[in-house]
């Protein structure tokens, strides 16, 4: 049995299963894992492709987890949908000099309290660590009340999340300057 469970997860790793989903190794391999522990009986668990994270790699990173602004818009209703974002300067842009108009974030949440974050969208240095930090907390159901009330880690990338207040909504200027 675990020759047939081993060749069903490099079968479904090379991704041969996946159409509609996002064709992510890390995705395909927990999927072949499940689909090869349940037809081991070990596990009745399915895979869950909601809030799947994921990064680009390129020179200023960008990551998502969550929901789009469009597509939480069109599940939800425009009036139903909170965005917060800004623009940040990363420690690292600092000592170079670097336009901080680059580095962005937007974390898309439903209106009414406590505000259920749908998504996150980050672009800048460590996108792909931030977003991995996040994907826990929206897949664990965070709202945007328990994201301000978490403590960020100074002077890092990740702390810009905890400190986002202005929303799309409001037509204020999504610069966020100095250490507040």
């Amino acid at each position: 049995m675990q020759m047939v469970a081993g060749s069903l997860l490099s079968f479904v790793e090379r991704g041969q299963l996946f159409k509609g989903r996002p064709e992510l190794t890390p995705t395909a391999t927990m999927a072949g894992r499940l689909l090869a522990q349940r037809l081991c009986g070990q596990s009745s668990d399915l895979m869950d492709y909601d809030n799947v994270p994921t990064t680009v790699f390129t020179p200023l990173e960008y990551g998502c987890v969550g929901l789009s602004e469009e597509e939480a818009v069109a599940r939800h209703g425009e009036e139903h949908v909170e965005v917060y974002h800004a623009f940040y300067k990363p420690l690292e842009f600092t000592v170079a000099e670097r336009d901080s108009s680059q580095c962005y974030i937007k974390m898309v949440c439903l209106r009414e309290p406590p505000q259920l974050v749908l998504g996150l969208h980050f672009l800048g240095p460590n996108a792909g660590e931030v977003t991995q930090g996040f994907a826990l907390g929206i897949k664990c159901g965070a709202s945007y009340t328990q994201v301000m009330r978490t403590v960020g880690i100074h002077p890092t990338c990740a702390e810009e999340v905890a400190k986002l207040r202005i929303t799309k909504r409001s037509g204020l200027e999504p610069t966020v300057t100095g250490c507040g």
